[in-house]
């Protein structure tokens, strides 16, 4: 499981938000590059970098994304304000490990079959932010009509393998994760999910990972120190290894066992939450 520490970048300093709203953007540092560096050392397996700036069409933090570029030695995942395909094909070509598309991806799916084409799928990841169930773009602050199962469908018949899912209800809110939402997601086939929202302690991250999620985005329960990155890699070090043990020592033969899951099917009004 990847377990990568988030920073959120407004104009030039380490924010947080909750629920997406730019008002209540808290400041943790006017380092990037040391958070960086902190989170390497603690043990992220990547940087997820947003540009708020950018995702809300007020600036951007390009020069300060390009020193962390330089600076880090894990990778890194970009995501924020990249609107068109060619900004998409630029920060690939500049050395970001993945490019993070949620708005250019609604608005133009096509754009992100190409890119899968010409840079492979291990290094585009679609953002699938879910308000009421449905998919909202611009920095969050426009609803569409696209529900999240729809296009996780929808992406991945394009040759999309990486989606980030964040509830945005959820986000910075340290409430726990919508396990129900991410254990449905998790019955299509063909993909990876990585969680994001709401994520608060080890055990939330443990959950995750029994629910076949492939990796979590940490921001605030890291920046407030309700968890440490160490925390959670001795857990899922000790959590592997008594899995290992109980398989060793009974073979699972239940009926049904190992059979692929299919598509998958919408959530009832009531569930998901």
């Amino acid at each position: 499981m990847e377990i990568i520490a988030a920073l959120d970048l407004f104009t030039g300093k380490v924010v947080r938000l909750t629920r997406g709203h730019i008002a209540t953007a808290k400041v943790y540092s006017t380092d990037p590059v040391a958070i960086a560096r902190r989170w390497q050392e603690h043990g992220a397996d990547a940087l997820h970098l947003v540009d708020l700036d950018a995702a809300l069409g007020v600036g951007s933090n390009f020069s300060m994304i390009h020193r962390l570029l330089k600076e880090a030695t894990i990778p890194v995942q970009l995501g924020g304000g990249i609107r068109s395909e060619r900004a998409a094909r630029d920060w690939l070509e500049r050395g970001v490990a993945r490019i993070v598309l949620g708005t250019l991806a609604v608005r133009d799916p096509a754009c992100v079959g190409r890119l899968v084409d010409v840079f492979g799928p291990e290094r585009i990841v679609v953002a699938l932010d879910l308000s009421q169930k449905t998919v909202v773009t611009e920095g969050w602050t426009r609803p569409t009509s696209v529900t999240v199962e729809e296009a996780l469908v929808r992406f991945r018949d394009l040759g999309v393998r990486h989606f980030l899912v964040t509830a945005v209800e959820r986000d910075g809110t340290l409430s726990g994760p919508d396990l129900r939402l991410y254990a449905h997601l998790g019955s299509v086939s063909g993909v990876g999910i990585f969680a994001s929202g709401g994520i608060r302690a080890v055990a939330d991250v443990l959950e995750l990972k029994r629910v076949g999620v492939k990796g979590v985005v940490i921001g605030k329960a890291l920046y407030e120190g309700w968890v440490t990155l160490a925390e959670i890699r001795r857990a899922l070090v000790e959590e592997s290894e008594a899995d290992a043990s109980a398989s060793a020592g009974s073979p699972d033969d239940r009926p049904g066992h190992g059979e692929g899951p299919t598509d998958v099917v919408p959530l009832r009004a009531d569930e998901g939450r």
